[in-house]
């Protein structure tokens, strides 16, 4: 039986449970399992080298025109302190999504600039391209679902050289000069609906591989996969802020996730992925 070590790197409230259920799920190899990740601030960092935020909000928002950006302020002032609070609702969040989706629209931002940006100011999370690798070399499927849009996850992608056999987000419409001209309303993602979006697909991959490592950087992430016991669950924890909320944010924490990677890379997770395919 090969004994899984948890490095300092990862944090959790029964470290010995933690290991027995690392043996279970990638104790048997890595025929069995899926890798399924979150995009904005867990492939990406929370902030960039000049100390920005980084996500795909914060990249459109910072190319609208002012009064576009005080609507997408106030409308953050609304909805993210109940997010915050764990109260945001799904109506809620498909109020927020709709509405800062339709603000791309009404700014007239334009696409080839956008994609400057994304490749200039969206950096990749120390470790990343590294989980990818052994899950192509072992032929573990690969699929991310992001409340972002698929188009600025696509372009990302394509830079970094990470090749996800599928991404789930939010798909954007163009018009013929490649300005941004709305949105596909079937596709949405939003931070309350990951786990119901894609469930063709997803199931799929749980049918033909019934363990399922999942990274996330929102409460709302553990919601993406469903068998709580077939599922590990490791939240990508580096922002200082939330360790000064005290203990009961990771009590909620730790009600929906096995582990907290909290040193800013995905190594951690790459040797677990290795580990596996080693067993």
């Amino acid at each position: 039986m090969k004994i899984y070590g948890l490095t300092a790197d990862f944090v959790c409230p029964d470290r010995e449970k933690a290991k027995a259920k690392l043996e279970r799920i990638l104790g048997g190899g890595t025929s069995g399992i899926h890798f399924i990740t979150d995009f904005d601030r867990t492939m990406t960092p929370f902030f960039d080298n000049r100390g920005q935020l980084v996500s795909t909000w914060d990249l459109f928002t910072r190319k609208m025109p002012a009064d576009m950006r005080a609507e997408d302020n106030r409308l953050y002032g609304i909805y993210r302190p109940l997010e915050v609070a764990g109260k945001l609702t799904p109506e809620d969040a498909l109020k927020w999504w709709a509405a800062n989706l339709d603000l791309f629209e009404k700014s007239r931002l334009k696409w080839i600039d956008l994609v400057r940006e994304i490749e200039n100011d969206i950096p990749v999370r120390p470790g990343t391209k590294e989980v990818f690798a052994p899950c192509g070399s072992e032929g573990i499927p690969t699929a991310i679902v992001s409340a972002g849009t698929r188009d600025v996850i696509e372009v990302w992608c394509h830079k970094f050289d990470i090749h996800p056999n599928h991404i789930l987000s939010t798909k954007l419409n163009f018009d013929e000069r490649g300005y941004i001209s709305g949105w596909d309303r079937g596709s949405l993602v939003h931070i309350r609906n990951k786990g119901e979006v894609g469930k063709t697909y997803l199931e799929s991959m749980s049918k033909e591989r019934p363990y399922a490592v999942l990274l996330g950087d929102s409460l709302d992430d553990a919601a993406i996969v469903d068998d709580g016991e077939n599922a590990l669950r490791i939240y990508v924890d580096d922002r200082q802020e939330k360790k000064a909320k005290g203990d009961d944010f990771y009590d909620r924490l730790f009600d929906n996730f096995d582990l907290a990677l909290q040193n800013g890379s995905l190594a951690p997770v790459v040797d677990l992925l290795r580990g596996a395919g080693a067993a």
